[in-house]
């Protein structure tokens, strides 16, 4: 009896190795592990950056930043030159922005940090639209505001 139970054992324990293998090798299989923020972003073509390259990107006038909150919250402040495009109305917004700002003008999109999703969602949305230069500020205003970076209201 005991050899039963640890052949069907080794069997199930061999079936498992060779599905989850399957799965893994399949383009459409079910993700065993969840894949990384950055790797999500990078797979809708979209680039992920931190906070020593927002710093950068924020000295050059050509960059937007744009600032993925609701109004209320980035009137109480934001990045500086960041213009407010709430991803809750961003659909609303979308025909407006496409009509002032160049496709191929390099766009930094946050919102408060790495738990918040307003920032991946809108720059999904964006790099859809056809904006060429999506870049995802994953530290978003909380990091910005704690290494004490120049803000405004």
């Amino acid at each position: 009896m005991k050899r039963h139970f640890l052949q069907a054992g080794a069997v199930l324990a061999v079936s498992l190795l060779i599905a989850l293998g399957l799965n893994a090798a399949r383009p459409d299989g079910i993700p065993v592990i969840r894949p990384t923020k950055e790797a999500l972003a990078l797979r809708a073509g979209i680039t992920p950056i931190h906070l020593d390259t927002a710093k950068l990107l924020q000295q050059d006038p050509n960059v937007l930043f744009v600032d993925a909150r609701p109004r209320n919250v980035w009137k109480r402040g934001h990045i500086p030159g960041a213009m407010n495009f709430p991803e809750e109305v961003s659909d609303s917004l979308m025909p407006g922005f496409r009509d002032s700002v160049a496709f191929d003008r390099p766009l930094v999109v946050y919102c408060d940090g790495e738990e918040c999703r307003s920032s991946d969602h809108l720059s999904k949305k964006l790099s859809q639209a056809g904006y060429k230069y999506v870049y995802l500020f994953f530290g978003g205003w909380i990091q910005w505001r704690d290494a004490g970076e120049r803000t405004e209201k």
